[in-house]
């Protein structure tokens, strides 16, 4: 008995399709998620202002123990309880691991290329085209 072509490449797209259909997506990069921050805590986390706390070399312990209060709203917020239950405890924790590296400068002080850089490795991250 002989398959059409055309049944086998039904078949193989088919297989293809149920293949792709159950990988794991892969989870965003830390920094790609801290971006998201930026607007309100600065780039890299470097805001230093009294509305907004630096987010910048912020231990992690203390990064995550204040988005999982957030999260579980037991720390009074404006928006953050919000922002904090977009995201996985591994997704957090990935962020944090990324802002406990970054060095404590006020943006005022960041350059125009560190701006940059950061925001074009955060959308490379995040997989927009830049």
């Amino acid at each position: 008995m002989q398959t059409s072509p055309l049944k086998t490449l039904i078949a193989a797209v088919s297989l293809m399709a149920a293949t792709h259909a159950h990988a794991e997506p892969q989870m965003a990069t830390g920094q790609a998620m801290a971006w998201q921050c930026a607007p309100c805590h600065g780039v890299n986390g470097q805001e230093f202002s009294e509305a907004m706390p630096p987010l910048a070399g912020m231990p992690v312990k203390q990064f995550m123990d204040a988005m999982l209060a957030y999260r579980e709203g037991t720390r009074p917020a404006v928006i953050m309880d919000r922002v904090a239950r977009g995201f996985t405890d591994e997704e957090l924790n990935a962020m944090a691991q990324w802002f406990a590296k970054q060095p404590i400068k006020p943006w005022e002080q960041t350059t125009l290329q560190e701006s940059l850089s950061a925001q074009q490795a955060g959308a490379q991250a995040a997989g927009e085209k830049q």
